[in-house]
């Protein structure tokens, strides 16, 4: 079950939006297209490296919809930063933000941490500020929906949209206890759809993660077994996206925050290898010509 939600107001905006930028619109092409933007912690990175490649190309983006680690990439380009400006950020951030402060209640971490750095770029924006359309995409613990979010505070659902669970507690809001969008949507196409989009690009990072290597450190482990649980539900998301993009990165976990440049590469590798699909559905109104 899908569920809308508002995000608490917090902040205002401050206004005006950076000028700076956007997808630009490709000569000749009337589709509308919609990124789907998967979750992956550390891995999100090469979201970087596809959305360079559009970028690039002046491709437009007609609308966004994340997942965790997706969520805040969509977050950010849709407040109007280019893929370049954000590598800088994720090249010059001190990553030690996500492991800031713990419950008392619960034992767990708190992940308003991922709202204040958030806001230092976002500036308390809420989502009829952005420039592009974005959906934030986060999960009902208790009831096992998926909420999002289209309203409200962008930086406060992002944070919700990244609460791990069992490493950071749950999010409270309206009687809901609030945590990661991975556990039901991983990949949001079924949101991104819902946005009055012609055609679905969606990007999943979790494909290949050890690619039969042994799981060695807490996080992979981790990460892994999530992977294996999303599994069924992200292989039916992305049978409903017109093109994926499924990055090879395997050897590169999600606390491997430090190889910025190998998952720039790897990212602009896959979307590369992707644009006569992508340039033949732009060009001729549909992906299979």
């Amino acid at each position: 079950m899908r569920v809308e939600g508002q995000a608490n107001s917090g902040r205002k905006s401050s206004g005006g939006l950076r000028k700076a930028v956007g997808l630009k619109d490709e000569e000749g092409s009337s589709l509308r297209v919609g990124l789907a933007l998967g979750g992956g912690a550390a891995r999100g990175i090469a979201h970087l490296g596809v959305l360079q490649v559009l970028w690039e190309r002046g491709i437009s983006i007609g609308a966004i919809a994340g997942t965790s680690a997706g969520a805040v990439v969509g977050a950010l380009i849709a407040a109007g930063f280019t893929p370049p400006e954000l590598i800088e950020i994720a090249k010059s951030s001190n990553w030690w933000f996500l492991a800031r402060g713990v419950s008392l209640k619960t034992g767990l971490l708190h992940s308003s941490g991922i709202e204040k750095w958030l806001n230092r770029y976002l500036d308390g924006k809420g989502f009829a500020d952005l420039e592009i359309p974005l959906a934030v995409v986060a999960s009902d613990l208790v009831r096992g929906e998926t909420v999002v979010f289209r309203q409200g505070d962008v930086a406060w659902a992002v944070r919700v949209s990244c609460t791990v669970p069992g490493i950071y507690a749950p999010v409270e809001c309206q009687g809901r206890f609030l945590v990661d969008g991975g556990l039901t949507e991983n990949v949001p196409v079924d949101t991104v759809l819902a946005m009055d989009v012609d055609r679905v690009l969606a990007v999943s990072l979790n494909g290949s993660f050890l690619d039969g290597e042994r799981p060695e450190r807490p996080a992979d482990v981790m990460q892994q077994a999530i992977s294996i649980l999303q599994r069924a539900h992200v292989k039916e998301q992305l049978g409903r996206a017109d093109l994926v993009i499924a990055p090879e990165l395997a050897g590169l976990g999600l606390t491997d925050f430090d190889a910025v440049d190998d998952f720039v590469r790897l990212g602009r590798e896959a979307m590369e290898q992707a644009l006569p699909q992508l340039e033949s559905m732009l060009e001729k109104g549909s992906l299979h010509g």
